[in-house]
């Protein structure tokens, strides 16, 4: 049926003519929609940074009920975790987990290292972490924290095995750590009566770190424990000369160790520090370089952040 005074080829026009503005009406409902999405995904973003974190997890969840992008759940899960809700973080990257996407399991897995760690669970978080060791996206940040894992529960042995899956560069540049972990081993070995065992973890961390304090330190001791004066006074007057913080941490442990010749140590000492003659005392205080905490005692590892060889005297007259 022909409409009056209007063609076919007009009303195929006008047919066209509403479709295409049916199309672009649509995208301009999509785009705007992804613009308030990618706003609200920005401002949690820049509560996140900021540290406003209630306020950040009520723009994520929001998000996250509305999408199931995996960026936006990660973001969330990690947010949970800072703000002490792990359960709720490993609730979210257990789902991920179960992801199609091989990158994406991967990543959930490490999120879910993460956080186990934060809940303090590192049987878990070692489970987790170990797993990811084939993957050459994670396995740098995997040796990394598993690390921590096993100095947290001072597995030395553990951390010493993890240090020698390190590439080649990365072993030199932890190689202070390691020393660490011998002399651990050693100084275990030494309270069980073990002189020969500690020596030969002391000639391990001497490798890893040649002329570490921790080293010169833990050689004092061996000297002091084979009942040797002499060599257990010209090993603690190596190790503590030219450092105030050696000095302030061992000075009280030395005078112990030689008894009647703890005088002949004090005056290595002040000749090796003429213009600074007075002793320090053995309660001086140290400061973390990394985080800044302070300690009546010495640490090897700051108890704050668990980083070696940070502490340093207080005193204000040298290092």
């Amino acid at each position: 049926m022909r409409l009056r005074g209007i063609g076919p080829e007009v009303l195929l026009l006008c047919f066209l003519l509403v479709g295409a503005a049916a199309f672009v009406l649509g995208r301009r409902s999509a785009r705007a929609r992804r613009v308030r999405g990618d706003t609200e995904y920005f401002a949690g973003l820049d509560h996140l940074v900021n540290d406003r974190y209630d306020r950040a997890a009520e723009v994520f969840t929001r998000l996250a009920t509305k999408s199931h992008e995996a960026e936006i759940q990660f973001a969330l899960g990690s947010l949970m975790r800072k703000r002490g809700e792990v359960d709720r973080a490993i609730a979210i990257h257990t789902g991920l987990a179960e992801n199609r996407d091989p990158a994406i399991r991967e990543q959930a897995i490490f999120a879910l290292g993460l956080d186990y760690m934060s809940a303090g669970l590192m049987d878990r978080a070692e489970e987790k972490l170990r797993s990811l060791l084939p993957s050459t996206r994670y396995r740098g940040a995997v040796l990394d924290r598993l690390a921590w894992v096993y100095e947290q529960q001072h597995e030395w042995r553990a951390a010493l095995d993890l240090w020698h899956e390190l590439p080649p560069e990365k072993q030199l540049e932890h190689g202070a750590d390691a020393a660490h972990y011998c002399c651990e081993l050693g100084e275990a070995a030494l309270a069980a009566g073990d002189v020969a065992g500690a020596r030969t973890q002391l000639a391990a961390a001497r490798v890893h770190a040649p002329g570490g304090a921790r080293t010169r330190v833990f050689a004092a001791r061996i000297a002091a424990a084979s009942g040797d004066k002499g060599r257990t006074l010209a090993l603690y007057a190596a190790a503590l000369g030219g450092s105030r913080t050696m000095e302030a941490a061992f000075l009280q442990e030395a005078h112990t160790a030689l008894g009647a010749r703890s005088a002949e140590l004090d005056a290595i000492l002040r000749s090796q520090d003429s213009a600074e003659p007075e002793v320090v005392q053995p309660l001086a205080r140290f400061r973390c370089d990394e985080c800044g905490v302070a300690s009546v005692t010495w640490h090897w590892r700051c108890p704050r952040c668990r980083t070696w060889d940070s502490l340093r005297s207080t005193n204000n007259r040298g290092v």
